[in-house]
């Protein structure tokens, strides 16, 4: 079969990596694959080129007519023609897995606004399926009105081998990740001041997105003031990620908020121990399938007479309001406000960044110095069944998906509406200072 696998851009990413990961798993399977890379895919604000042109150009690019196209991120908002361009083959009758690994509706207003006069965002028809990275986005769909039968689960396959430590080398926690603002640095940074004395830590990358690079510095600048023991953006082309995994003793995750969590399962490949921060709507995925993610806390409370109150229950109003108006949408911000303290606490991951800076320069939590103590004493990944992330296992998931798509038969088709994945998204339970 011949199969096309689309996506905004051919840039390195961690949706591109799946898509390599993809392309592998398909080729072993017999399977003719094609990435078409057209400078109109990717990221625009504004329709340059019109739907049939711009499938057109896809055709002659792949070659041969395509008899699969599996299409990254259709939702995402990054470029104004690809809804256009997916009703089309959806109304062509050709056979699509759209596969879903971020939305506009999570915490990405200036990308649902370029859908905002769009109502053709969710193709609903039986041979239109849906791949998502994580139950909680299956959840979400099904609950939007997708029938279940078009949704799939479709965890992404990890390829990762195991880097053996040095001897000798001092506890080092590093954070793997490019320090974006949902990686919740500052938590990162009370960490380094509680940890036992010879404790290093290290963040992999800087962001590369200009918007998030000017947090990260701050972080920085914080970091260095303070006297904190943090290296930022170390993995350089004189120091790579590999030479930096040989002297980590301990792999971290301060984050807020992930996709897939991939976070949670590389560092069984590495063996490397995890400590930091759950995120159960996301490693319950994991421990479905028996695997312990890691040594983590659910939240770290900070009590409210440690807070500037009124400061914090302004900020929180403000960008609660700005968060849903964003999305042309209200909600009630006294109602949630008393949800957010209702227990007496705040979770500090919950913290705008002022105030997790004084957090770290005012006080101290014996609670997270215990904690730290005793998850510095894990010096081992204890061995798990990782099957469940394998390429192999990835392969048989993805031939069973191609399987119902191709056998089903084109019929009439419909749209959902778009207003019903974003109410399932946008639930003042869920707001967070670090993804406004």
């Amino acid at each position: 079969m011949r199969i096309a696998l689309l996506h905004y851009h051919q840039r390195p990413s961690g949706v591109n990596q799946v898509i390599q990961s993809q392309k592998a798993a398909l080729e072993a399977l017999g399977h003719e694959t094609s990435i078409p890379d057209i400078t109109e895919l990717d990221y625009s604000e504004t329709s340059a080129i019109t739907a049939e042109s711009l499938f057109q150009k896809l055709q002659d690019s792949c070659g041969q007519k395509i008899d699969l196209w599996i299409i990254h991120n259709p939702t995402l908002g990054k470029n104004s023609t690809f809804p256009d361009l997916i009703r089309l083959m959806v109304e062509k009758g050709i056979n699509l897995i759209l596969q879903c690994h971020d939305f506009a509706e999570d915490g990405r207003p200036a990308n649902y606004k370029r859908l905002a006069d769009i109502d053709h965002l969710y193709p609903v028809a039986s041979h239109v399926h849906y791949a998502v990275i994580n139950r909680r986005d299956a959840d979400i769909l099904k609950n939007a009105g997708l029938k279940e039968s078009h949704i799939h689960y479709l965890p992404n396959a990890v390829m990762r081998d195991a880097v053996a430590l040095e001897k000798n080398q001092p506890p080092l926690v590093f954070y793997p990740v490019r320090g974006i603002r949902r990686k919740n640095l500052g938590e990162f940074c009370l960490w380094a001041k509680h940890a036992p004395v010879g404790t290093r830590f290290a963040v992999a990358r800087e962001p590369e997105n200009p918007e998030w690079l000017s947090g990260f510095r701050n972080w920085q600048k914080f970091a260095d003031k303070e006297g904190l023991p943090i290296e930022f953006d170390v993995v350089t082309e004189e120091a790579p990620f590999e030479e930096w995994l040989a002297k980590t003793s301990h792999l971290a995750t301060t984050s807020i908020a992930e996709g897939f969590g991939l976070t949670f399962i590389e560092p069984h490949f590495l063996g490397r121990p995890l400590i930091g921060r759950d995120l159960p709507e996301i490693t319950s995925d994991f421990k479905k399938e028996g695997l312990t993610p890691g040594l983590l806390y659910d939240r770290i409370p900070i009590p409210l007479d440690w807070l500037d109150l009124q400061l914090l229950e302004n900020d929180f109003r403000k960008q609660l309001m700005n968060n849903f108006s964003a999305y042309e949408t209200q909600a009630d911000s006294n109602e949630a406000w008393k949800n957010f303290i209702q227990h007496g606490t705040v979770d500090f991951g919950n913290l705008p960044e002022l105030q997790q800076r004084a957090v770290i320069c005012e006080r101290h939590i014996p609670e997270l110095e215990a904690w730290l103590t005793d998850a510095l004493q894990t010096k081992s990944s204890p061995k798990q069944d990782t099957t469940p992330w394998s390429l192999s296992t990835y392969q048989k998931r993805l031939d069973l998906i191609i399987d119902t798509v191709t056998q089903s038969s084109s019929i009439a088709h419909s749209f959902l509406p778009k207003e019903n994945v974003l109410k399932e998204f946008l639930d003042p339970s869920r707001f967070h200072f670090l993804r406004t």
